[in-house]
């Protein structure tokens, strides 16, 4: 007989892993003498750092298990297959953000024996940090996508008078920095600026701007519904994944872009994680009541 975990098993077990490892693995003597701080200042800032990042990959398992308890009882339904796949995609959202984490304090272990190994680490690391969240949006954006055909609007476009400008100057800007971190100090370890721009900036603008789709697809097909109550449901997890795809923009672009500006002090890094993951929070919180309120109005 198989056992299957739930998400909530699936958190706790993933996040023993992580905090045990982050905690338990000596400090990065690099990181530490870069951030000009003691051993000990820096574990206390690991451990503070820890909180947010576990309150959210609960936040992300919570609304993934909630989901799950919805859609599968109305997988066979008209929608049913629609929140399926959103259901898997809010699941590998809360994976990407716990499993890389993971990989990479295992990978620092390897790098701290083989300092030759620290390039490829670093590949792997950015990688691990993209795709994963790629696949997720995606997943989402198909999903809100099946639940709009399901109502009267049959196809819906954003309006691209308004959204087209601000998304390519960021877009624009995006690249430029990531570009000159390239130049300047090649901080992402690729043989030249062509495979960055192919292989990681074009997959990270893509992956916003499917996110982005994705949270619209679910607005119009919250203002489309029938019941208030379940308009307001998946309105509230429309808005949370809105949130938490700008959330997720803020902190890819700061890691990719400005990080190696701020990470020459321990209180300004603090400073911007602790910033930048209160935005994904409250986007996960607020998909984490919705998932629960749909849940909510299948037990009536």
């Amino acid at each position: 007989m198989r056992i299957r975990l739930t998400p909530i098993t699936w958190f706790v077990v993933l996040a023993v892993i992580a905090v045990g490892l982050a905690l338990g693995l000596p400090p990065d003597p690099h990181a530490v003498s870069q951030l000009h701080a003691s051993q000990t200042s820096y574990r206390i800032a690991i451990a503070v750092l820890l909180i947010p990042y576990v309150i959210i990959w609960y936040a992300s398992f919570y609304a993934f298990a909630k989901l799950q308890e919805y859609s599968r009882p109305i997988r066979h339904t008209k929608d049913g297959a629609a929140f399926h796949i959103l259901t898997i995609g809010t699941g590998t959202v809360a994976f990407s953000l716990v499993v890389p984490t993971i990989i990479a304090y295992l990978l620092s272990i390897i790098t701290a024996h083989y300092h030759s190994f620290h390039p490829a680490a670093v590949i792997i690391n950015d990688y691990l940090g993209l795709f994963p969240g790629l696949v997720a949006f995606l997943l989402i954006y198909n999903g809100a996508r099946m639940l709009v055909s399901t109502t009267d609007v049959k196809t819906h476009h954003p309006d691209l008078r308004w959204h087209a400008p601000w998304f390519l100057l960021l877009s624009a800007t995006f690249a430029y920095l990531a570009i000159q971190n390239q130049y300047q100090s090649n901080p992402y370890h690729l043989n030249n600026v062509w495979i960055l721009v192919a292989t990681y900036i074009v997959p990270f603008l893509y992956g916003w701007m499917v996110g982005l789709l994705a949270a619209d697809a679910l607005s119009v097909y919250a203002k489309t519904v029938k019941g208030l109550l379940y308009k307001r449901a998946v309105k509230q997890l429309a808005n949370g994944i809105a949130i938490t795809v700008w959330g997720s923009i803020a902190i890819q672009f700061v890691n990719a872009t400005l990080a190696q500006r701020i990470n020459h002090s321990l209180v300004s890094v603090l400073l911007a994680d602790y910033g930048l993951l209160i935005i994904v929070l409250v986007g996960l919180v607020f998909m984490a009541l919705g998932t629960k309120k749909l849940k909510s109005l299948e037990d009536i």
